[in-house]
């Protein structure tokens, strides 16, 4: 149990000055390329860097990122803020700013394998860079969903709820109940909008055009692909991804359901504990003499500690994650099989 509550043992951190002014994210269209580059390289590792830009009315504008060394990825992202990376980082932003690019820290970004996002690393580092800057945000690069079916690109950001939890230092029920925090809102998801140069976007479309006049019916193609009736890897790893957070989350509902059943074994003591005290000032009162306090039981009774619930936060969110990619690729693959079901039955 003291393992699992001290995996997410919370360290001593800053907070954003205020609430975040922005509320929508634009990427430059080398940005994006940088981002997936720097994560198809290091696949199946982990990636992480830093954001560039500008902040523009509610629109976040980033206008470049860098990766950071390898290091910087050790122990999910911890090392991100290791002295060896906060010397790189300032060293690549002094060599960028002799050549005129913004240097303003606007997020980072990170690559993910099923979208493993939900740790108290990539969280604490987030809640560093919104310190520094409250619009910071976090790009998330899934790998695995952009081989399975396209580009995987999402921003977010932390929400005042969690933010407010965090201020009071502990993940206790009473503070979930009071700052209305869940799984569910743990990150405050933005949307993205990929910008491009106006050289680049007419280029593009000659592109098109020259392709279009090559090979008129290309659009048009027999693609067997769609009859492809095999189970998709993408989502059985998450089907067996799932299993383990499963695991992970009866074992710290265990804990929880321990310290409960400990609490009500002291609730009950002290019940009866006052039950005899009442029972000594009714006859105290009678004999004419002063009653005892009914609040010493405090110095004779000590209740169990509530453990942290953000373990359970973070793995219910992350499974939360995983039903949300099965019901999404596991669609496509059930209409198939179900279409086929009697043609393979011999």
């Amino acid at each position: 149990m003291s393992k699992l509550i001290g995996r997410s043992a919370i360290p001593v951190a800053t907070f954003p000055a205020g609430p975040a002014t922005t509320n929508k994210v634009q990427l430059d269209s080398t940005v994006v390329l940088k981002i997936i580059k720097s994560a198809s390289d290091a696949y199946p590792s982990p990636i992480s860097g830093q954001l560039l830009g500008l902040e523009e009315e509610n629109v976040l504008s980033v206008s470049h990122a860098f990766p950071f060394p390898p290091s910087a990825n050790d122990n999910e992202g911890l090392g991100i803020r290791s002295k060896s990376v906060q010397k790189y980082q300032n060293d690549i932003l002094y060599h960028l700013k002799a050549i005129n690019v913004d240097i303003n820290t606007v997020g980072y970004f990170i690559s993910t394998n099923l979208g493993k996002l939900f740790n108290i690393n990539t969280i604490e580092t987030l809640l560093s860079y919104q310190a520094s800057n409250p619009n910071a945000v976090l790009i998330v690069n899934d790998v695995s969903q952009t081989l399975a079916s396209g580009l995987s690109l999402h921003a977010y950001r932390l929400s005042e709820s969690f933010i407010a939890a965090r201020k009071e230092g502990k993940f206790t029920t009473e503070s979930l109940t009071k700052n209305s925090l869940s799984y569910h809102n743990i990150f405050d998801k933005l949307p993205i909008e990929i910008h491009n140069s106006h050289l680049v976007t007419f280029f593009l479309q000659s592109l098109e055009a020259s392709n279009l006049e090559k090979a008129p019916s290309a659009s048009f193609e027999n693609n067997f692909d769609n009859l492809n009736i095999s189970i998709d890897s993408y989502l059985e790893k998450n089907i067996e991804a799932i299993f383990d957070s499963i695991d992970q989350f009866h074992t710290d509902q265990g804990n929880y359901n321990y310290y409960q059943r400990q609490l009500a074994r002291e609730k009950l003591k002290i019940q009866q504990w006052q039950h005899k005290r009442n029972v000594d000032n009714a006859q105290l009162a009678a004999a004419g003499k002063p009653t005892l306090s009914l609040d010493d039981w405090k110095n004779v009774f000590k209740l169990p500690t509530e453990p942290s619930r953000l373990d359970n936060l973070l793995v219910s969110g992350q499974i939360d994650k995983y039903c949300s990619q099965i019901e999404e690729h596991g669609s496509t693959v059930s209409t198939k099989l179900f279409a086929t079901r009697k043609s393979l039955n011999f």
